[in-house]
């Protein structure tokens, strides 16, 4: 998300696997379901990933919306999470939580990025990874007048470069430059790098229930898209008390 001094543009943007689906569409229509019940695969071998490139609301929503017309999962089974990852640290009691008046496990201070955590079958891997070359051409966000490391382009995975799927995320990369994260890592805007994390070093941490399933900064989702938050977990941060469903 923005930091609160910055410059807010919005670009809404279509997405090729999600043709069933208009741009600030809620949710898939009941057509797009039957077709999706139609072709689902029976696969059950599932794997936990994350992607992250920007703000993570509208890439939540993106993902989300793929589970739907692809995996057939409805509100209740959709995965897909706004968290964060990549850092080498956590707060008290393994906290990571959004900017607060408390500075306390602040993500941005402990080294994470913005991403979106799910669990997919192995079968579908390469349509999701497809799915995010969509959303970051090149490394490149939508929303680069969000600046610094929170911001950075990023893909979790079990054994990270090491890892089997590495094949598929490089089969739609390009000349996209896939590079082991450290952890604590800085920006890649503009530098045509994405930084990919074994997740069992560098899990994802759900962000906060008031993150899940929210609006973009000027793509509206729906009132269905967004009471999808009841699904969501609180978490002990700061501030998520407060929201109410």
């Amino acid at each position: 998300m923005p930091q609160l001094s910055a410059i807010v543009a919005a670009v809404c943007v279509s997405l090729p696997a999600l043709l069933l689906v208009g741009c600030g569409d809620s949710l898939p229509s009941p057509s797009a379901m039957r077709a999706c019940s139609k072709s689902t695969d029976p696969d059950k071998t599932e794997v936990d990933v994350f992607f992250g490139c920007g703000c993570f609301w509208h890439m939540q929503h993106a993902f989300v919306l793929q589970e739907m017309t692809e995996l057939c999962r409805s509100g209740a089974t959709a995965t897909a999470r706004a968290a964060y990852a990549g850092g080498t640290k956590t707060g008290p009691d393994g906290l990571v939580c959004y900017h607060n008046a408390e500075n306390k496990a602040d993500y941005g201070a402990l080294g994470h990025a913005e991403v979106v955590s799910m669990s997919v079958p192995e079968s579908s891997f390469t349509a999701f990874a497809q799915n995010f070359w969509s959303l970051c051409p090149g490394g490149g966000r939508q929303d680069p007048q969000d600046m610094g490391g929170e911001y950075r382009s990023v893909v979790g995975l079990p054994g990270g470069m090491q890892s089997p799927l590495m094949q598929q995320l490089r089969a739609k990369a390009g000349s996209t430059q896939l590079v082991a994260g450290s952890g604590n890592d800085g920006d890649t805007q503009g530098t045509g790098k994405v930084f990919v994390y074994d997740t069992k070093s560098f899990p994802a941490h759900t962000a906060e229930k008031y993150h899940q399933f929210h609006n973009d900064m000027m793509a509206s989702y729906g009132d269905d898209y967004n009471a999808l938050g009841k699904y969501a977990t609180g978490t002990a941060c700061p501030g998520d008390y407060v929201q109410s469903w």
